[in-house]
């Protein structure tokens, strides 16, 4: 996930007050600055056109998004329909196989109420394209936002089961991750004779691989772990999906909506191989290209867990400072590609700190949206995502 929790937020911002100092030079004396002039666009004309013709021409299109906002949704209802006509027939999201499946197929009202990032109505949207018994979206995470549902739901599947009812009896008032070495090592003694396959995963192994996670993030010297073995996760899952969706006939070109930080090619900042590297060389492999483009905010506020916060990120990367400072709409869409080359001409040694920042986001993503104001959801999001 891309996002900070709030109060860090709070304390950067209070630190931090000033919008990092852009180096001031002249455009026609950089031709960093003149490329970015000359390759940005108005996302709701111009931009919206450009996103499609690369949706058309790739077979995997990575959206980094930014969470807990309007205008990431809203660019999935522009995209989808179209994308549906060229060949689009999955999307690959940050929610656990679980979710998905009761997202898209349990009826309203009938079901638990499941929170996270996507909502019921934005599945719904998406799956009008497709029939009432396929599936679109792909769940390509652990069940971090309420493990205790898919818990319940094992346990009365297997009622003779004490390890279960045991998990069970400690999830019935919520989860806590604290609690995850207990259920972890009960989940591991249960037989779970009776299963369910939800969205391609059996729902043992999804519990299991979360509460995997969620042990390892308790620990200051494990939480590295957790971050490698979550984006395992996800790759697994897709791959599942993928080689499932073939095998049936029913695969086609693939959206992946997650965070931003998921969908990086190469290695990010945190040092971790993410799903979006993988894709990048699963595609290759599969004589198949990609395109990946990577969302964030430059004022406005945002909205988890029915908590607001400043979802300015300036602060956090001199390119996203340099990048609000030069767009010219409300929703800018930055094209990249033609900044690598002249960054990576300039001499490691000699590159300013703006110029490094600017080569891993060039590097890691195609393009970049600038989005001038962010709005808080409309429909919150109850289960807030863990920033790991």
């Amino acid at each position: 996930m891309c996002r900070r929790t709030p109060s860090l937020i709070l304390c950067v911002s209070i630190v931090l007050a000033a919008t990092p100092a852009v180096p001031q030079v002249a455009e026609g004396d950089d031709p960093v600055l003149t490329a970015l002039t000359a390759h940005q666009q108005d996302l709701e004309t111009d931009g919206l056109k450009f996103l499609l013709d690369e949706a058309g021409k790739n077979d995997f299109f990575l959206l980094g998004e930014v969470h807990g906002d309007n205008e990431i949704p809203e660019l999935l209802t522009m995209l989808w329909p179209t994308m549906w006509k060229q060949g689009y027939r999955h999307i690959a999201a940050e929610v656990s196989p679980w979710a998905a499946h009761q997202l898209e197929f349990a009826p309203v009202g009938k079901g638990p109420d499941v929170m996270g990032l996507w909502t019921k109505q934005e599945v719904n949207f998406v799956h009008t394209f497709a029939g009432s018994n396929r599936d679109v979206i792909w769940g390509c995470d652990i069940e971090e936002t309420q493990p205790q549902l898919p818990i319940a739901e094992l346990a009365s599947l297997n009622p003779g089961d004490p390890e279960l009812k045991r998990m069970r009896e400690l999830t019935k008032d919520g989860y806590n991750r604290k609690m995850a070495p207990d259920l972890l090592k009960l989940a591991e003694q249960s037989k779970a004779d009776a299963d369910t396959v939800s969205n391609d995963v059996p729902l043992r192994e999804n519990i299991i691989e979360t509460l995997e996670v969620e042990k390892d993030r308790l620990g200051a010297d494990t939480k590295m772990i957790a971050q490698n073995e979550r984006e395992r996760v996800m790759k697994e899952q897709f791959l599942k999906h993928f080689r499932l969706g073939s095998k049936a006939g029913v695969s086609g070109k693939v959206l992946l909506r997650f965070g931003r930080n998921h969908l990086h090619r190469g290695y990010d900042a945190r040092g971790i191989s993410t799903l979006g590297n993988f894709i990048a060389e699963f595609a290759l492999e599969q004589g198949k290209k990609t395109f990946n483009v990577g969302a964030f905010g430059a004022g406005g506020t945002a909205r988890m867990a029915g908590e607001t916060w400043n979802a300015d990120e300036r602060q956090d990367e001199l390119a996203f400072a340099l990048l609000a400072e030069r767009a010219k709409y409300s929703a800018t869409i930055f094209d990249l590609r033609p900044l690598r080359p002249l960054l990576h001409q300039i001499p490691s040694d000699k590159r300013s700190a703006l110029q490094a920042n600017l080569i891993y986001w060039a590097d890691s993503y195609d393009a970049l949206i600038c989005y001038k104001t962010v709005t808080p959801l409309k429909l919150p999001l109850h289960g807030e995502k863990s920033a790991n």
